[in-house]
């Protein structure tokens, strides 16, 4: 019997370790894990049995009792670690120390993502383990954190032939959307792109943005300096539908129209046209017009109608020099606070601007959104060639640059119950209560050559997204992510060089000989 102890103690161990291995890695065999346990217990307790009292004595001697406390030790430090772990798993928080943030996502994205509005099924189609799919997976980790409506599911392409012929999957990297009934695939699933096929596979009505055009406005297809192509890209990425309107053709705003802007005109718009964008804000739209200094637009009595009042002016701000500018060009980075501005940090330059103010009109609430800094001011005189400060004839800053202006339509629809009635068959009751209009006093900060400046670009995007009643997108986008090579000059690399390869290894060497040498004269 005693013999058969040490065999039933190591057979204990064995089995063991193999019925916790069954039951960790293979957890469908449960019957085989519980037999290895069973055998592993009756071993176990034979083993006790047989060698009790040398256990007995063994334990109480001088080394038992530090291997104890080892143990002891070993089992705090064990369960310390267990815990950090199960505070990590329940309070996920991911730490990105990459120059600019690259394994971030711009709070447009989170902003949108933690407010979507139902469930999307995301299939990867990536090979195992490839570069790609490890860098999507950091990617998407982001939106994974932010919500739980996104399901992931991984698809070999190659192990998987068949799901992949369903979807009609071509290449490698392709991501398959779907949330009901509609569905997209990327084959590029950039943060980008991975939010634009979001925005489309959740959005069931996509608003339509109206550009005027007739007055020399600046054009949407234009990809020059002045054009305003990148606007037109960047509102389609947000899920909007971007179209050009010749008033003057049509003769009324359409009915589908979410947001007319006015980008700019410089000739002269005809009554008919005001009367048809006055008749489009009584029925509950909104407009964002950008009117620059010098124009020939003839708006300004339509807009003092509105409570907005355009100055004949040049706003001058001597410290926009401090930012690499133009004192004709200012420079705002301080904001009232609205819903367009809500967390917004990023300067805004506006290349020669002019002032708009509000005026009380009764019925109107006009709000000045935004103003220059008080070193500013309102220049009248801008004819003269030299620029300064006039008491009694300039404004002094801080000077409004922009101003929205709101109209409560409901008591206008008590009057007028048969366009109550029509409006309620284009389930438009939300924008029936009131006609929002947004001036800015300059265009061009919207075009392709300054759109792309600070914060121009999400202003300009926040402001409409704010008119068309698409709150959830008003945030700051994702800027572009441009390398930053180290640029080394040849002594410089020379240096490095020489402290890498031969002073450090050196020292480390001679240090190594000195130690040796001292040991071998002991």
């Amino acid at each position: 019997m005693k013999k058969l102890g040490p065999m039933a103690g190591w057979l204990a161990l064995t089995t063991g370790f193999i019925a916790l291995f069954f039951y960790i890695v293979l957890p469908d065999l449960k019957n085989l894990s519980a037999s290895l346990a069973i055998v592993c217990l009756v071993n176990g307790l034979f083993f006790i049995i047989v060698k009790g009292p040398q256990l007995k004595q063994s334990l109480s001697s001088r080394s038992a009792l530090y291997g104890a406390n080892t143990l002891f030790l070993t089992c705090i430090f064990l369960g310390i670690l267990i815990f950090v772990n199960l505070l990590a798993f329940r309070h996920k928080h991911r730490f990105d120390f990459t120059e600019g943030g690259y394994f971030t996502l711009a709070p447009q994205t989170k902003k949108f993502i933690s407010n979507i509005p139902r469930e999307v099924k995301l299939t990867a189609f990536f090979q195992s383990e490839s570069p790609e799919k490890i860098a999507f997976a950091n990617l998407i980790a982001g939106y994974l954190e932010e919500t739980d409506k996104i399901k992931l599911q991984y698809v070999d392409p190659d192990k998987s032939p068949s799901v992949t012929k369903q979807y009609g999957v071509t290449t490698y990297g392709t991501v398959a959307l779907e949330s009901g009934p509609k569905e997209t695939k990327i084959q590029n699933p950039t943060e980008e792109n991975i939010t634009n096929a979001l925005l489309k596979v959740t959005r069931d009505e996509q608003k339509i943005i109206y550009f005027l055009e007739g007055h020399g406005e600046s054009k949407i297809s234009s990809s020059e300096n002045e054009g305003y192509s990148s606007a037109k890209k960047n509102l389609e990425q947000d899920g909007f539908i971007v179209k050009p309107l010749l008033l003057l053709q049509s003769g009324v705003v359409p009915k589908d129209a979410s947001v007319l802007v006015i980008p700019g005109p410089k000739k002269p718009v005809q009554d008919e046209e005001k009367n048809a964008i006055e008749s489009y804000l009584n029925s509950g739209g909104s407009a964002f017009m950008l009117i620059d200094p010098k124009s020939s637009s003839g708006m300004e009595t339509f807009l003092k109608n509105w409570g907005i009042e355009l100055g004949e002016n040049i706003v001058i701000d001597p410290m926009s020099k401090l930012f690499g500018g133009d004192f004709a060009a200012p420079v705002v980075n301080q904001y009232t606070a609205h819903e367009i501005t809500s967390d917004f940090v990023l300067a805004t330059i506006f290349p020669i601007i002019r002032s708009v103010q509000g005026v009380p009109i009764e019925g109107i609430i006009t709000t000045e959104l935004l103003k220059t800094s008080a070193n500013s001011w309102a220049e009248s005189n801008f004819d003269s060639g030299t620029v300064r400060f006039d008491e009694g004839k300039d404004s002094k800053g801080p000077v409004s640059v922009s101003v929205i202006a709101t109209k409560n339509l409901e008591s206008v629809s008590r009057e007028n119950p048969e366009n109550v009635e029509t409006l309620e068959k284009q389930n438009n009751i939300k924008s029936l209560l009131k006609a929002t209009l947004l001036v800015v006093g300059d265009s061009d900060f919207a075009n392709n050559r300054y759109t792309n400046f600070s914060g121009n670009g999400d202003f300009f995007l926040n402001s409409i997204s704010w008119l068309a009643e698409e709150e959830n997108l008003i945030s700051i986008r994702p800027k572009e992510r441009k390398s930053t090579p180290i640029q080394m000059t040849q002594s410089w690399g020379s240096a490095i060089f020489i402290m890498g390869v031969i002073v450090f290894p050196g020292l480390i060497a001679a240090i190594g000989i000195r130690s040796w040498w001292r040991r071998r004269r002991l």
